[in-house]
């Protein structure tokens, strides 16, 4: 029989961390600095530390060894290095690339698809005034749970 998964228990929690980081993130700028009207406007306060902590994000689905995941991780690289303010058009085309490529990702998947479906409705709240904000933080929360969900389901065949 072949062997599933190699990953060490140090390497899995590393990339719990990874999965919870986001959700950190998404918490943490509104409640510094109250909700604006989307998380690319935080860059306006926090600078080099709003690119730093938007790179770790990217650094974290790297972490998961998928190839597939390339896209959306250069992607918000590119969110993070290119501000809404100087570079506000390659700002919006790279964050529009990492949410569409994240959202198909996830709905092409084959254990957790149904994530991808709960993506693809909160995509209503563009057209929605004030609702880019409420997307963003939608979204990677429903991120970050599809890639803790394959930590989750890599420890328990790791214990097996």
């Amino acid at each position: 029989m072949k062997k599933i998964a190699t990953i060490s228990k140090n390497q899995l929690k590393l990339r719990a961390i990874a999965c919870i980081y986001p959700v950190l993130y998404v918490l943490g700028w509104p409640l510094i600095y109250g909700i604006l009207p989307s998380y690319s406007s935080y860059y306006v306060f926090g600078g080099i530390y709003f690119t730093l902590a938007t790179s770790m994000m990217a650094w974290a689905m790297w972490l998961h060894r998928d190839i597939k995941w390339s896209v959306p991780a250069y992607a918000l690289v590119g969110v993070a290095l290119f501000d809404c303010v100087d570079y506000w058009m390659l700002h919006n085309i790279l964050a529009i690339i990492f949410f569409l490529s994240s959202t198909y990702l996830m709905r092409t998947d084959k254990r957790f698809d149904w994530l991808g479906d709960i993506s693809v409705t909160w995509y209503i709240l563009l057209v929605m005034p004030g609702g880019v904000f409420w997307f963003e933080a939608i979204q990677a929360v429903l991120i970050s749970w599809f890639h803790l969900s394959y930590v989750r389901r890599l420890w328990r065949v790791r214990r097996l």
